[in-house]
């Protein structure tokens, strides 16, 4: 039997995606064995919301981060000395 395909093989990544797969069904509420369509609920249902958040909390932080920059300027108020 020729196994050469299997010599680039990372065992580790394939595991890695068994679990993922058996997680995404699993959330998926699924019993009827099939997997067709997992990965677009997974998208539309799990990360999609997920994933929108986070951007929405990304701008806040960076809104909230300028804004205490913004907040540590010294005010220049000039003299005689100056």
């Amino acid at each position: 039997m020729n196994t050469d395909y299997l010599k680039d093989w990372n065992l580790l990544e394939q595991q890695q995606r068994t679990e993922f797969m058996s997680h995404m069904y699993k959330c998926s509420g699924r019993t009827n064995g099939l997997y067709t369509g997992l990965w677009k609920d997974f998208c539309m249902n799990e990360a999609g919301p997920v994933c929108r958040q986070m951007f929405f909390d990304r701008i806040e932080a960076i809104q909230n981060f300028v804004a205490l920059e913004e907040a540590k300027k010294e005010v220049f108020i000039p003299t005689l000395h100056d």
